[in-house]
């Protein structure tokens, strides 16, 4: 593992270099279109993708934040597909306050994924499509639009894009590649090369029968080619006319966040199949071996403002992904899954060993959601089955749960908590020794859960300067509708945090997050926020409005 100088493309003309192919019929196997600048590096969910593809042998390029018609044909036709991404945010969060003001500078469309596959489609008839990211996601189902203030159709129906894959995109897209590979290689050996950067290239006819069996992936059907067994979820249209109905789609999900679903929206069907399941550490410890320049491409958009931005994540390592704690307000599950998937102790060693060779001083984080859930798991996913795994070439055995459960996570007797976080930061102090190095952690906890870890607490905090946690509020009556611990747990939690101080000879501050205008807070609620924080000596100066993102907006009951 090492840091690199080149980028990945960005044009045909280096992708001819990059991929040491000068021929004028060179062609991408995949064009990525994101709203994201190009950062390239693992934290970045487009730089991660693009630089496994490569890895395994494909030729990629990608085109950061398209505005106009040249933009978009730079990198001409891909051979397979273009994959398409709004980015880190869902596209209207990054264009709005959550009071409904513009944001400036924003250099990402509103509705990106709409715009985005609109303008692929027109420039590029015939092209396959695939949308993914966290606006995918989190918009794939019939939702609710804070800013259009009403339901709106699953995402696929207002892109016509040809597939979405949700959460985690690793292993869906190299399954999609590798059946678009077999197919194109039986199919296409008179291609016309005239034509590869222009818009009438020919290509093969991609079908359903060609990755209908893919997990993790969301696709139109006819109602004759729906599957006999899978779970049928109340229209777009039912759910409109019946909020009821609304709130049951939401909760059938919620529920079995494992299984496939057919929603239909007017004539059309868009069938959602099973969620692809976590990444093994195997897997997790290859994609996170992959090379990055750890920059930001110099051609970026106001590179001065979003350098300035990204200053301090350059040698940020990655743990692991995945968060269970089912706060109602949060996508984090929804994105990255709720079963935790995490690297092992040496791939983490090997990555910040070679930070420090490369003569870094600092680890400027461990990142993953809520790092005292490193090596956590659900025990009720118990049911071992073998699949072929694309990322590592070779068979790996992943978990189903059958046994049904309430998703309530937090306190269930079936979530085993571990404290794996100990004996890596302690390897991780006999390199910061050796190497004249430091590592400031800066990512939250869990403070409700940690007060079970207090072994853990004490060595996370003698690797932060202040210490960042998400109580959220302070009322229970708030907390309650947010699926939070209560006020109690994070009283108890300042009781440990200010012993612990104590013990280490410190006083390092505590940064709490605090949601704000949540439904159902009152003036009264927030008064009593604003008073315990103020007879608790905290800082605060963590807040959010709240913003009812898509698919986190439904009664949970």
């Amino acid at each position: 593992m090492k840091s690199i100088s080149n980028f990945l493309p960005t044009n045909t003309e280096e992708g001819r270099t990059y991929y040491n192919s000068p021929g004028s019929n060179f062609q991408f196997d995949v064009i990525i279109i994101t709203g994201d600048p190009y950062y390239d590096h693992p934290l970045s969910g487009t730089a991660l993708v693009a630089r496994l593809l490569d890895t395994k042998g494909h030729t990629v390029a990608i085109i950061p934040q398209p505005i106009n018609d040249e933009d978009y044909q730079v990198c001409g036709f891909p051979k397979y597909f273009f994959c398409i991404t709004s980015g880190l945010l869902d596209s209207m969060l990054a264009n709005y306050t959550p009071m409904l003001r513009k944001r400036e500078n924003v250099n990402v469309p509103e509705r990106a994924l709409i715009a985005y596959t609109s303008n692929i489609k027109r420039l590029f008839k015939g092209s396959f499509t695939v949308i993914g990211g966290v606006e995918a996601t989190i918009r794939r189902f019939a939702h609710f639009d804070y800013w259009d203030n009403k339901l709106r159709k699953g995402i696929l129906n207002d892109t016509k894009a040809d597939v979405l894959i949700f959460g985690n995109a690793e292993r869906p897209l190299l399954n999609l590649l590798d059946r678009f590979k077999n197919k194109i290689n039986v199919t296409t050996n008179n291609i016309d090369e005239k034509n590869t950067n222009g818009n009438k290239k020919k290509l093969p006819e991609f079908t359903l029968d060609d990755y209908k069996e893919v997990d993790g992936i969301a696709f139109r059907v006819s109602k004759k080619e729906m599957p006999k067994k899978i779970r049928i979820l109340p229209s777009f249209e039912d759910q409109l006319a019946d909020k009821e109905k609304y709130n049951l789609a939401h909760r059938t999900r919620y529920l079995l966040p494992d299984d496939a679903f057919i929603e239909q929206t007017g004539l059309g069907f868009i069938q959602h199949n099973r969620a692809s399941h976590p990444l093994t550490e195997q897997e997790m410890n290859f994609v996170y071996s992959i090379n990055f320049t750890r920059k930001l491409h110099p051609l970026t958009k106001d590179f001065n403002s979003v350098s300035e931005m990204l200053r301090g994540f350059e040698n940020s390592v990655i743990l692991g992904r995945g968060c269970w704690a089912g706060c109602h307000f949060c996508v984090i599950p929804l994105v990255q899954g709720k079963n935790i998937a995490k690297r092992s102790k040496e791939s983490i060693i090997k990555e910040i060993k070679m930070l420090y060779e490369e003569g870094n001083k600092k680890i400027n984080d461990l990142t993953m959601p809520t790092i005292n859930m490193y090596g956590s798991y659900c025990a009720l996913y118990n049911v071992a089955e073998q699949m072929y795994s694309p990322i590592i070439d070779k068979e790996i055995t992943v978990y189903n749960k059958e046994e049904y459960c309430n998703q309530a996570c937090v306190g269930c007797k079936y979530r085993v908590m571990r404290d794996d976080l100990i004996p890596l930061l302690e390897e991780i102090e006999k390199l910061n020794k050796k190497h004249n190095g430091e590592l400031e952690i800066r990512s939250a906890i869990r403070h409700d859960l940690i007060l079970e870890q207090k072994q853990l607490f004490r060595k996370i905090m003698q690797f932060v300067s202040r210490l960042k946690i998400a109580p959220e509020h302070i009322s229970n009556n708030v907390l309650a509708q947010m699926n939070k611990s209560n006020k109690k747990a994070f009283e108890e939690f300042l009781k440990e945090y200010r012993q612990v101080n104590k013990e280490q000879g410190t006083n390092k501050n505590l940064v709490p997050y605090f949601v704000v205008a949540h439904p159902g807070s009152t003036m009264e609620d927030m008064k009593e926020l604003r008073k315990f924080s103020e007879d608790n000596n905290l800082f605060v100066n963590l807040t959010q409005v709240f913003t009812p993102t898509p698919e986190k907006t439904k009664k949970e009951s």
